[in-house]
């Protein structure tokens, strides 16, 4: 999410987000919990690392860790990485002098990730890793690759009933590149669906689409990199935006809705119009309006960023009472179309109905009580 995420994802909306795995599920069970471990939440101290609080959906994250934290009585102490990789090292060495019960760290530099796990490891902090993996640590995360299926499920039989193709097409994918290479599977198995189902594309294979890739096929496929937010997302379409047949149809997929909205709003003004169709990710007001009342808007990867907060504290819990989480525990999400958007969101575009049921590698956070207490997780309440 990239969740901000940028679920990171961006996951921008995270690079969402920043990184993800190959699928949402697994059937990896944890460890039962070892004995003796405090169920005092008041005795409870974490450290939460922010993947960037300047950029909204990170700062989203961030509020719901701290606020459901101090809601269940933990002592909870808040560091901001701002999106940068020595800032982040650093607040990792800050971390560990203050032995929290567990650090909770969104890091979104893939190059320090294993000299941040390190301070970790070395210092005997358990930790949790949001999004992006950070060896050494346990991993809560989405599956940025099953956003980028699900959204050309959608978006590319539109594009085939229109009669869109190689010839006629262009298929802009939005990456965060330095955010590694997880966080941007959604826009490049984007383009590997989209080329397989309408004629005329080159086809690729995903790995043969990487963060230095700028064109496919001449003008079948262009990747930008939006840098993890809006501004830099609509420059770098600008950028490129002049390659682009005038004629031609767009297929628009980044890797979260900041991004997305950025080259968006490029594309728009350049006056493709309703000639593009799109999806984000990320499920902000500003992607969930547009979901609603923008034609050309057809999916959203909803991540409930809201309530991610819970689910990480969740497995928080679970690891100081002495479970060992599957390799990756899943992050609630959905690709939402225009028919079902109301089933999880209010009419504010913000407010969350309903969460998703759990699936086998986070069913176990259930036995906590802290997402009973705090979310409305289908199937729990």
């Amino acid at each position: 999410m990239h969740m901000r995420p940028r679920f990171a994802v961006t996951v921008a909306t995270a690079g969402l987000l920043i990184a993800a795995c190959g699928s949402s599920s697994g059937s990896d069970t944890p460890a039962a919990p070892a004995s003796g471990g405090t169920t005092d939440y008041s005795k409870l101290t974490i450290a939460y690392a922010s993947a960037g609080d300047s950029v909204g959906i990170f700062k989203t994250v961030g509020d719901g860790v701290v606020d459901n934290a101090t809601k269940l009585g933990i002592k909870i102490k808040r560091y901001d990485n701002n999106l940068d990789g020595p800032t982040a090292l650093n607040n990792a060495g800050l971390i560990v002098q203050t032995k929290p019960d567990i650090a909770i760290d969104w890091n979104t530099v893939v190059g320090v990730g294993a000299a941040v796990g390190q301070q970790y490891t070395r210092n005997k902090v358990p930790c949790l890793a949001v999004n992006q993996q950070i060896p050494g640590c346990a991993w809560f995360n989405l599956s940025n690759k099953d956003m980028g299926l699900d959204a050309a499920k959608v978006i590319v039989p539109e594009a085939q009933k229109r009669g869109w193709n190689g010839s006629n097409t262009t298929v802009v994918m939005v990456i965060a590149a330095a955010n590694g290479t997880e966080v941007n599977d959604g826009p490049r198995y984007f383009y590997v669906q989209a080329a397989q189902q309408l004629s005329g594309f080159k086809q690729v294979q995903p790995d043969e689409i990487t963060a230095s890739t700028t064109t496919i096929g001449g003008t079948n496929g262009i990747q930008i990199d939006c840098k993890s937010t809006l501004d830099g997302a609509y420059q770098a379409m600008q950028n490129v935006i002049g390659s682009i047949p005038k004629g031609n149809n767009i297929l628009l997929y980044g890797s979260d809705d900041d991004c997305n909205l950025g080259a968006y709003r490029s594309l728009k003004q350049a006056g493709f119009g309703d000639r593009v169709l799109t999806g984000g990710l990320g499920a902000t007001p500003d992607a969930l309006a547009a979901l609603r009342t923008d034609p050309n808007w057809l999916v959203e990867g909803a991540l409930f960023i809201q309530q991610w907060g819970v689910y990480v504290l969740s497995e928080a819990v679970a690891i100081t009472q002495g479970v060992t989480p599957p390799p990756l525990t899943s992050a609630p999400q959905v690709m939402l179309t225009k028919d079902t958007v109301q089933k999880y969101y209010n009419d504010d575009n913000t407010t969350v109905k309903m969460l998703p049921p759990l699936v086998d590698n986070n069913q176990y956070l259930a036995k906590y009580g802290i997402l009973q207490k705090y979310a409305n997780v289908e199937g729990l309440n």
